[in-house]
């Protein structure tokens, strides 16, 4: 096994492990909580959730993956960033607190006068800490970042059960995400053995700046438009329908979303080292996105076919109507793996200002599906949302296949057998699953589960995949535990 699929799939099974450890770790915290809480309680943390994506984006600017893809990196340049992070961090905070009022104002919800003054401390708190986590990332020692996330998710789980239990109110969810944050950065400082110096360096900061820009401004875009839904739920319709859409929201994003970020975060230090060799990064490019894909989006159409037996299982009767939302959003986390694995090629490539352009260009699109579809109920909205999803993915693999020299054609013709295999497992399995009108929600996912896999697996057998045997040498490079 070669040195950059050694350190892939290290960081991988790393990054996997913090990811869903976490991950499984908030569900059953969240599973918890919401036999205490009702779907208004979660609305109203779901209608600070585009305030919160915004102050994220700006708090890191785009000089943490400025520093990553930065070749030769220089203490002065960890420490100027550090500064200019509590900078911002501390902006951010004096201007959101000032601006509590008029969110409440603007929601029709006086609460989240009280609610926003508090969550948005984790500004300040986050900001202390992002270095540390940029070097850790940096070193690809993903080890380290687990333990700290997953020590953190079970502290803070605990304490938001503990005041769910007592206190049954929306509280809860703000001290679980500000915990979280705070514990994080705790440990960050004391498992990393960086600490800052004063020291500070304009030139630093103006040499990262233009790529951190353009990352900051497509940032921003994506931030504002990935959480422009639940702004307009929670705007046009009421806290209860946002706290259900952003159930399903959150539900879709444990596979599809989490993975790819994972596999984003693994693959853009290790294929940046690479980047100048064209046809390497090509090759390792396409089986990264071939077993992506292969893996993520038949999971999340297994997903839409039991929606509603899974949301009868683990939530109150009150959360079922988020289980028909969950199916569209089923299909755009099946399309997301690849739209967004895309994007760290032209960031590899330096490609800042086409990312910008790309990003405002579907997001203008995205303003014109949404004002078409708002205006009639949360299904048609939805149905705008899978609209856009499938413009992003075109959009993302054509621009992204002109940097490689890979044309839209042939990544289409590449990912066919695919294709073919998801399409033929699902519509088998869906013809069975009406037919199983008197079984429990229990016995339909099992019955589901064993069928459609091994319809998928031979599927993909038959069609000579040759993303399935990609993935069984990965399974087995992890297993054996060869050269990791």
């Amino acid at each position: 096994m070669n040195e950059l699929k050694r350190k892939t799939l290290k960081g991988f099974i790393w990054s996997s492990l913090e990811k869903f450890s976490t991950l499984l770790i908030q569900l059953i915290v969240t599973l918890i909580i919401a036999r205490f809480l009702s779907p208004s309680d979660f609305g109203l943390i779901g209608m600070l959730s585009v305030f919160m994506a915004i102050g994220q984006i700006i708090l890191d600017s785009g000089f943490g993956q400025a520093l990553i893809r930065k070749k030769n990196v220089e203490e002065i340049d960890y420490s100027s960033v550090f500064y200019v992070n509590l900078i911002f961090g501390g902006i951010l905070y004096i201007i959101l607190y000032n601006c509590s009022g008029l969110i409440a104002s603007f929601y029709h919800a006086p609460e989240l006068n009280s609610i926003s003054k508090v969550a948005f401390l984790i500004f300040p708190i986050n900001a202390i800490g992002l270095i540390h986590y940029t070097l850790l990332n940096k070193l690809i020692d993903f080890k380290t970042l687990s333990k700290i996330t997953i020590l953190s998710s079970i502290l803070s789980g605990g304490i938001a059960i503990l005041i769910a239990c007592y206190w049954h109110n929306v509280w809860a969810l703000v001290i679980q995400n500000l915990s979280l944050y705070s514990f994080r950065t705790l440990f960050l400082w004391i498992y990393s053995k960086w600490k800052p110096k004063l020291i500070f360096s304009t030139s630093s900061i103006k040499a990262m700046f233009p790529f951190a820009m353009s990352l900051l401004f497509t940032g921003l875009i994506s931030g504002v438009f990935n959480n422009i839904y639940a702004l307009v739920i929670g705007k046009f319709y009421n806290a209860k329908e946002l706290g259900l859409y952003s159930q399903a929201d959150r539900f879709q994003k444990i596979p599809s979303t989490s993975l790819t970020e994972v596999i984003q975060r693994v693959t853009f230090p290790i294929l940046s080292q690479i980047q100048d060799e064209n046809e390497r990064l090509k090759e390792n490019y396409c089986k990264i996105i071939g077993v992506s894909v292969f893996i993520i989006s038949p999971i999340m159409i297994f997903l839409l076919l039991t929606s509603n037996a899974i949301f009868e299982i683990l939530l109150p009767p009150e959360w079922i109507v988020a289980s028909d939302y969950f199916k569209y959003l089923c299909i755009v986390g099946a399309l997301y793996p690849l739209s967004n694995i895309n994007s760290n090629i032209l960031k590899i490539k330096g490609k800042g200002r086409l990312i910008l352009n790309l990003e405002l260009f579907k997001k203008v699109v995205c303003i014109i599906v949404l004002i078409f579809t708002v205006r009639y109920n949360i299904t048609i909205l939805l149905c705008g949302v899978v609209f856009y999803s499938i413009l992003d993915l075109l959009v993302m693999c054509y621009f992204c296949g002109k940097q490689i020299r890979m044309s839209l054609s042939a990544q289409f013709w590449d990912l066919l057998p695919i294709i073919a295999s998801i399409i033929g497992a699902f519509s088998i399995s869906y013809y069975v699953k009406s037919i199983l009108v008197d079984f429990s929600s229990l016995e339909i996912i099992l019955s589901l589960f064993l069928l459609y896999w091994g319809l998928y697996w031979m599927f993909s057998f038959i069609f000579n995949c040759k993303y399935l045997y990609y993935s069984i040498d990965v399974v087995n490079s992890i297993v054996g535990g060869k050269d990791i």
